[in-house]
């Protein structure tokens, strides 16, 4: 049997081509893995007509009962005390239930905004919920709801994408992802609203998914935050259509 050998250059040639086409293999699956990232990221929707807004600078004392905070829009403390302040709107907790503000007025596909802040409370913990949905129909329940969460331990931490129907119904998760939120500094939360499919994003952070409930016309949204002090301001909603 007769041997062959390769001279050492032309096999370190070989090892370097090798090297080479496997680099760039890896070098096109990380950027196809980026685009994938960036399309699944990037808004479903754009802004259209502002339907609604509120600066909390009104002068509005909250109660129990719905005042009327624009044409077509009203408002209520649904749980705890709100007070407002220096353009924005505290939430007081005391016991019992988080704090909820329930905003009632019309919409279908939108973009809702909020600025949120909060400060770190001993015993008590810090998140802010937005919930669109419609009581008639879809009762006892929040068709779409998005969390930012720092550390309620009720919910899975970070951003939260969800069907809520209220006890004794379940909370279907849509989607969950790792967030860190701080206390003292201001985030924008953004809810977006497109058919059946919601997406949200909060401090670089984007969850998206569909549900069946997603897509009924809503007369209500919820803002809710965690039972340690919190402020929200430049609430904002906005007609929407599809990007």
């Amino acid at each position: 049997m007769k041997k062959i050998f390769i001279a050492p250059l032309l096999l370190c040639s070989m090892l370097a081509l090798s090297a080479m086409r496997s680099t760039i293999g890896e070098t096109q699956k990380m950027f196809e893995q980026a685009r994938v990232k960036k399309e699944k990221d990037a808004p479903i929707a754009k802004k259209g007509k502002l339907l609604f807004k509120d600066d909390f600078n009104n002068g509005m004392v909250y109660s129990k009962e719905y005042q009327q905070v624009a044409d077509g829009w009203r408002v209520r403390a649904n749980h705890a005390k709100w007070k407002q302040e220096n353009n924005s709107v505290k939430s007081i907790f005391e016991s019992g239930h988080m704090p909820v503000l329930t905003y009632e007025g019309n919409f279908k596909d939108a973009i809702i905004e909020l600025e949120f802040k909060f400060f770190a409370q001993e015993g008590k913990w810090s998140a802010c919920r937005i919930s669109a949905t419609n009581p008639q129909l879809n009762p006892r329940a929040y068709a779409a709801s998005v969390w930012a969460n720092a550390n309620n331990t009720g919910r899975a931490l970070g951003m939260v994408l969800e069907h809520d129907e209220w006890k004794p119904g379940v909370i279907t998760t849509v989607m969950n992802k790792p967030a860190t939120f701080e206390p003292g500094k201001w985030y924008t939360l953004r809810l977006e609203l497109i058919g059946n499919v919601v997406r949200a994003t909060c401090n670089g952070v984007t969850v998206i998914g569909t549900h069946e409930k997603f897509g009924i016309p809503k007369n209500s949204i919820s803002l809710g935050v965690g039972t340690s002090p919190h402020e929200l301001r430049k609430f904002r909603v906005y007609e929407a259509s599809k990007k």
